[in-house]
Parts: structure tokens; sequence; C-alpha cells
């Protein structure tokens, strides 16, 4: 079976149940879109869980994005980098990253800077392209007649971790559904809150950030069969 989770966002308890929920196992694959790290308390454990796993597939998001710039860049916390990262959830993973060994340091720094940005995956005769932010569709359309082999090559990788309503607001690309997360499904419909949308009006697109970290659910997709999980957040005693 083939799953897609996105924008875990240090929720590493809830990533356990969703894990168990699922009933994942060695003969499964898993694709995260993104956003393993920043705002929740174990972003670090989250992320070097995925490392040792061989059959979870993680791709770039615009929160690895920010924190391999912050520490691939001078470090100091007055560089735009850092203040960047710092600024968007990055307080709580830089102290665990300086009490790791260098040698931890560096593999996850290796791990970060080698990660796709897209991914697809055939299900079927279902093509899915898979992306953390999304795609810019409507800048290339003025260009090329929009197709997916001749659209991914021209996409920046800005636009795949940050693009928000440029995306999601607009036709994406023609006999693909894309899969995303980074904007969080109360944002794309407030009735969709606790569930997965859909684009029911392009029926090209699926949006999976659940916003576990804020108080929401997080969710995982099954592209064998489109069936959908989620497990809400956790409340402190």
């Amino acid at each position: 079976m083939t799953y897609v989770i996105s924008d875990i966002h240090g929720c590493y308890d809830e990533f356990m149940e969703l894990l168990q929920k699922i009933k994942f196992c060695p003969d499964d694959n898993l694709y995260v879109l993104g956003d393993v790290i920043d705002r929740g308390k174990d972003s670090i454990k989250c992320l070097q869980h995925i490392m040792d796993a061989s059959n979870v597939h993680q791709l770039m998001g615009n929160h690895e994005q920010m924190m391999l710039d912050a520490l691939t860049d001078v470090i100091s916390s007055s560089s735009p980098s850092m203040h960047n990262w710092l600024g968007n959830g990055g307080t709580e993973v830089l102290p665990v990253i300086i009490n790791l060994s260098k040698e931890e340091q560096l593999a996850i720094l290796d791990y970060i800077a080698g990660l796709p940005y897209l991914a697809q995956v055939n299900i079927g005769e279902q093509n899915y392209v898979l992306v953390h932010a999304g795609l810019n569709i409507v800048d290339i359309s003025k260009k090329i007649d929009v197709s997916t082999a001749n659209a991914i090559p021209m996409q920046r990788h800005g636009d795949l971790v940050w693009i928000r309503e440029k995306f999601y607001s607009q036709k994406a690309l023609p006999r693909s559904i894309t899969i995303f997360g980074h904007t969080p499904i109360p944002l794309l419909n407030r009735k969709k809150v606790g569930s997965i949308w859909r684009d029911d009006r392009h029926k090209d697109k699926i949006g999976i950030d659940g916003g576990c970290v804020f108080g929401g659910n997080l969710l995982a997709l099954r592209l064998d069969d489109m069936a959908e999980f989620a497990v809400s957040k956790h409340t402190s005693a």
C-alpha cells in the first residue's frame, strides 16, 4: 500500500499513532510531503524516525528549506536565514540540534540537503504528483501548453515549497492529481476541518495538511483505494 502524510511539525506521538492506525508495515510505502520539523516539540525525533525507515520517503518542505538555509549560512542569530527560521518555529529545533553529536548533526544536514522537491507515483492508471506546497501552473501556461511532462521541469523550488492560493485556487495539471500540504485545510475550506480536502471544482488537487500542530488532525491518505485516516492532536495533561 502507498500512503501520503504531510506537515507532521514535530508531533511525534500523533505520527506514531497514525502509523499504527494505518497498520504501516515494511511492504508499504509512505511519502511525507515536507514540514516534518518546527513548531512541535519532537521535530528531530520525527525526522530521525523517517531517516531510519527505508520505505518512508520525505519531500522538501519550506521548514526544511529554512532550516537548511539557516544552518549552512554563517552560524549567527543575526543572519537573515537564521532569523527567518527562528521566527517560523525553528526555536524548538535549534537547541536540540546543538545538543546532538557532530556526526548526528552532519547526518541530518546531509539528509535534508538531499531531499527531493517533488515525486510522482502511479497507482493503476492514475498519476499522482506529490509536492509540499503546490505547483505554479499559471505562469508556465503563458509560455507552453501545459502537461505533466513539460510543466514539472519548469517548476521553481521556491514555488514547490511556498506557493499557496496561486496554486490551489487555479486549475493544476491535466490527467494528474496533485497532492499537497503546506496550507492547512481550514484555509482551503472551513467545512472540511478534520478531513482531507478535495478540489471539487477542478478535481485535480487533494490537500492533506490537517493542521495537527495547531490543534487539528494529522491525516493520511492511502492512494490504493483513497481511504482516509486521521489522528487528533494530543492534549497535554
